[in-house]
């Protein structure tokens, strides 16, 4: 029997984020009184930077600012509190499957298959409207297209960034792309990884081979520095555009 999960929303509470100033005695002293260690107490919130309550702005900010680990905390914390999400990864194995787990720690050629297979058999439908992250490069000239391999995302904008310059992808192509992913009427089965253990930080949901993929929207962000390890072990950098790519998978 298909098993369906339901919506997770990481930005149900939004995002915000602060510009800091050093706490004054009093404001560190409540602080401290409030639960907060010594360190924290050190500074206060001084201006509401930026608001960010859906996955469109959270990519667009991901492009703007190159990081922001209190977002990826924010996420976290979010995933931590959704009995969505907790009901999501309950309808996975208690086991990883020794396929899925060698896909996630290799991502192989070799892997593709297997990790495809079991996909296929312990995989759930993700919920019609579910949001999710990736980073890659999407095919120039291409409105739509179906999988052929697994098709990684992750809950996390900083995530799905880092994949889009992994192994000098941006470099190498000139330009950068991250996919904010919207399932609409799913077709394809997916699988949760866990976020314990060495790889639990990517927040991945894999899609299985045979998920189409259209892209609806496209939209230049920023320039951002992407870079290269040259043939002498040097940094080699170049200015590309990022583009923040609408896609509808099912």
């Amino acid at each position: 029997m298909n098993q369906i999960a339901r919506v997770v929303n990481v930005f149900s509470t939004p995002y915000e984020a602060w510009s800091y100033r050093q706490s004054t005695d009093e404001e560190a002293l409540s602080l401290c009184q409030k639960g907060y260690s010594l360190a924290e107490s050190f500074t206060t919130k001084d201006k509401l930077l930026e608001e960010v309550s859906n996955h469109v702005q959270a990519a667009a900010r991901m492009l703007r600012e190159g990081a922001d680990n209190a977002l990826e905390r924010h996420i976290d914390k979010a995933l931590s509190a959704s009995s969505e999400y907790r009901d999501l990864r309950n309808l996975m194995p208690s086991n990883v499957p020794q396929a899925l787990s060698a896909y996630q720690a290799e991502f192989s050629e070799a892997d593709l298959s297997a990790a495809d297979s079991a996909i296929k058999a312990i995989g759930v439908t993700m919920p019609n409207g579910q949001f999710l992250f990736h980073g890659g490069l999407w095919p120039l000239g291409v409105q739509t297209f179906t999988t052929t391999r697994p098709f990684s995302t992750s809950f996390c904008p900083q995530v799905a960034r880092r994949n889009a310059e992994w192994k000098s992808k941006a470099y190498d192509a000139g330009r950068m792309d991250l996919m904010v992913v919207h399932v609409i009427q799913p077709q394809t089965k997916a699988y949760a990884y866990s976020r314990d253990g060495d790889l639990g930080n990517e927040k991945e949901v894999v899609f299985a081979t045979g998920a189409q993929l259209t892209l609806t929207r496209e939209t230049h962000i920023a320039d951002v520095t992407a870079s290269k390890v040259g043939p002498h072990y040097e940094t080699l950098k170049r200015t590309v555009p990022a583009y923040l790519l609408e896609i509808d998978i099912s």
